[in-house]
């Protein structure tokens, strides 16, 4: 059986169970172009599309536009629409591009040899004629079209080839085509490689190029013909690909032995090119190596020599460097010396010239003072003196006045010392009065009645007291004056 076998797609129209069962029916059957979904008991009041297709709605059997804000459309929108029962969604075609496959077998080339070839048709509905592509195109009808087609394409071309030819025609294609259907996209993905391997000379690889540059004119006059069919259908080509070319096993045979020895040949070719690069390689390395040995052992001898006598100038230097760190030591040593016995003269002149320069300072200011002293003695006695002349002066003119004021006021003045006499004896007296502790004793010749009032007051202050130089005083005054005494006690009133 042919590979060609392997693989076949029929374009159907189908019936499905509702509208929500589509993406699964058209997933599942890569030949679904058209369903026809039945309306679902259990949603009287309404229906939906679903996404990814092209919706046609009829109403008790008739086809009716979808009226938006856009206008009417044939087609309806994806989602929610309500209706009755007899209201549903008569055909959903799929919006994405369907891949037809039409292999095509004994195509005669120009060497009048059978080979078959694998076309891949491209197409999608165009939206605009949904509601013809629907009504009108019976997807059996559509196949055989387009199987019929394809092979009149493909026959006109193989007349146009050789059969070395044949294999250059592969991974020819038209367009970028974008499929969902998994076994299609991995096949059109493969039918992109180039395939020339079994072609090993670059005769064989010329004649590949121009079979595959005739291939795509090829694909393109196909591709404009099968729309001019088919447009009117509703129907767009996209594009045009010949995936695979088999040709007869005897053929590929020949075609293989030709690679095998061709591969063998260059084989080889590239065998005794790459011994020849070897030996040519190997010489060249040994070469090499040799040279790098001398010059290394070159290098090496001029090495020791360059050693040798830099160690002789190192020493030499050494040797050099330390008599004069020895010579610059003593000289060192010799300077400081002299430097410290300078700064010990300087430091002992300095410091006589110091003392010297105090000393004269000094005596120089203690006369300055002494001066300055004397100079603000005389100039205060004689300031203090002409203070005293000039107090004296207005002393004098002072009693002057007061003279001539108090023989003018002698009178008042007078009056005005009485007056302040008497307030003053008034004030003592109301000041005696206001003592609780005053003693009044009358006025005796020799004083002892008041001497002995006293001593009696000092008494009854230090009552129950221990006896002090004051009570005993006072009781040897009393005792003195015997029975002269007289006692007032204001203070108590006892």
């Amino acid at each position: 059986m042919s590979r060609f076998d392997a693989v076949t797609i029929s374009l159907r129209n189908s019936p499905i169970t509702s509208t929500s069962d589509a993406t699964r029916a058209f997933g599942e059957d890569p030949g679904l172009i058209i369903a026809r979904p039945n309306r679902s008991i259990y949603n009287p009041v309404y229906f939906t599309v679903p996404e990814g297709f092209y919706a046609l709605v009829s109403d008790f059997g008739r086809i009716i536009d979808y009226e938006g804000p856009a206008g009417k459309t044939e087609t309806w929108p994806a989602g929610f629409h309500w209706g009755h029962p007899f209201k549903k969604v008569l055909y959903l075609v799929t919006k994405q591009a369907i891949v037809f496959d039409a292999p095509c077998r004994g195509v005669l080339t120009k060497d009048n040899v059978g080979i078959e070839i694998d076309i891949a048709i491209v197409f999608r509905v165009i939206e605009e004629d949904v509601k013809q592509f629907a009504v009108k195109v019976n997807p059996k009808d559509l196949e055989i079209r387009l199987q019929a087609q394809v092979d009149q394409g493909v026959k006109n071309l193989g007349r146009e080839i050789t059969t070395r030819d044949a294999y250059g025609l592969r991974s020819v294609r038209t367009t970028v085509i974008q499929t969902t259907a998994g076994t299609e996209e991995e096949d059109l993905a493969a039918a992109e490689e180039t395939k020339i391997g079994r072609m090993t000379s670059t005769e064989d690889v010329e004649l590949a190029q121009i079979a595959q540059e005739k291939g795509a004119s090829s694909t393109q006059n196909m591709k404009t013909a099968l729309n001019r069919a088919f447009r009117p259908d509703g129907i767009e080509i996209t594009g045009v690909i010949i995936k695979d070319v088999n040709l007869p096993p005897s053929i590929q045979r020949q075609l293989e032995e030709k690679t095998n020895v061709d591969s063998r040949n260059k084989a080889q070719r590239m065998q005794q090119k790459k011994d020849v690069q070897s030996t040519t390689f190997s010489e060249a390395l040994q070469r090499l190596n040799q040279s790098n040995a001398e010059a290394m052992s070159q290098a090496t001898g001029e090495m020791d020599r360059d050693v040798n006598a830099v160690t002789v100038e190192l020493q030499k230097a050494k040797a050099d460097l330390n008599n004069t760190m020895e010579e610059i030591r003593r000289k060192t040593e010799i300077e400081v010396e002299s430097i410290k016995q300078q700064t010990q003269l300087q430091a002992t002149e300095s410091e006589q010239l110091v003392k010297a320069t105090l000393t004269a300072h000094e005596a120089q200011a203690k006369a300055e003072a002494q001066r300055i002293e004397t100079e603000t003695e005389a100039y205060v006695k004689t300031t203090m003196a002409r203070a005293e002349l000039e107090s004296a002066k207005f002393k004098a003119k002072a009693s002057i006045l007061m003279s001539e004021a108090e023989g003018e006021i002698a009178s008042q003045i007078s009056a005005m010392k009485e007056y302040e006499t008497e307030k003053r004896r008034l004030d003592v007296y109301a000041a005696l009065s206001e003592n609780p502790e005053l003693t009044i004793a009358p006025q005796d010749d020799d004083g002892s009645l008041a001497t002995m009032m006293v001593a009696d007051e000092i008494l009854q202050k230090n009552a129950g007291k221990p006896p002090s130089r004051s009570t005993i005083l006072a009781e040897m005054v009393i005792q003195s004056k015997g029975n002269k005494s007289l006692r007032l006690d204001v203070g108590n009133g006892d």
